[in-house]
């Protein structure tokens, strides 16, 4: 049974933890590690291996041979290449644990023979976590024709929507309505009520009206009668 190696990702430099042991059924958090303290730092790369086996007569496949898939992550030193740990990534996603309280960390399960433990993991920067979660989920639908299936449909399902077309058509226009009638000012009129106002908020009042001629003519009989009553007065 031949089987192929291929890297499918590469962290020049990931910070292993030991960690304590789980606390709460939550799941892990960074921040009760000693994140300034590493273990160990080096090399990550993820390796996926294929292993083609023959097929069975009774498989009614035209193909006489069938691939199965399995990954692992291996920490290397980033010099000599020395492997430090292995750790399996199983088709189902054990293997990887996300912290809750973090992008960058993650919980390994590295193997050694028959002995196991679980290993915190950090990556320096938020990219390379992130370029990380992509390699295992695209790991995990080649090798999950399952998950492969329901991404495919999601994918299908979201081309089919029909895409909006906000531009607008020949002859259409917008109509846009700047503040409302309650914020625009009322017009001056020439009362007495709006002459006070004005007067009142420092503008410039209004003139008062003209006088009409018979107001004109009393007023000057008005004078010409006091003009009368001082000359008698000094004679």
């Amino acid at each position: 049974m031949p089987a192929y190696e291929s890297i499918i990702y590469i962290a020049r430099e990931v910070l292993i933890y030991q960690i304590p042991p789980l606390r709460s059924a939550q799941g892990y958090r960074a921040v009760d590690w000693s994140v300034d303290k590493p273990l160990w730092r080096g090399r990550l790369r993820i390796i996926e291996f294929t292993t083609t086996t023959p097929k069975s007569a009774d498989d009614g496949d035209h193909e006489d041979y069938s691939n199965k898939l399995h990954c692992e992550l291996r920490l290397e030193d980033a010099n000599t290449g020395e492997l430090f740990a292995t750790a399996p990534y199983l088709n189902t996603g054990k293997g990887v644990e996300p912290v809750v309280d973090s992008t960058r960390f993650f919980v390994i399960r590295v193997v050694d023979g028959q002995r196991h433990a679980y290993l915190g993991m950090g990556f320096q920067e938020r990219s390379d976590s992130f370029d990380f979660n992509i390699a295992l989920q695209d790991y995990k639908r080649r090798a999950n024709p399952l998950v492969q299936q329901e991404f495919d449909t999601h994918q299908q399902a979201k081309g089919a929507q029909p895409v909006k077309d906000y531009s607008l058509k020949s002859g259409e226009t917008i109509k846009i309505s700047i503040g409302s009638s309650k914020n625009r000012p009322k017009t001056l009129t020439n009362d007495s009520s709006s002459t006070s106002t004005t007067a009142a908020s420092g503008a410039f009042p209004f003139l008062p009206p003209p006088p009409t001629a018979q107001q004109v003519r009393d007023k000057l009989k008005h004078a010409h009668h006091e003009d009368d009553d001082f000359g008698e007065f000094v004679s």
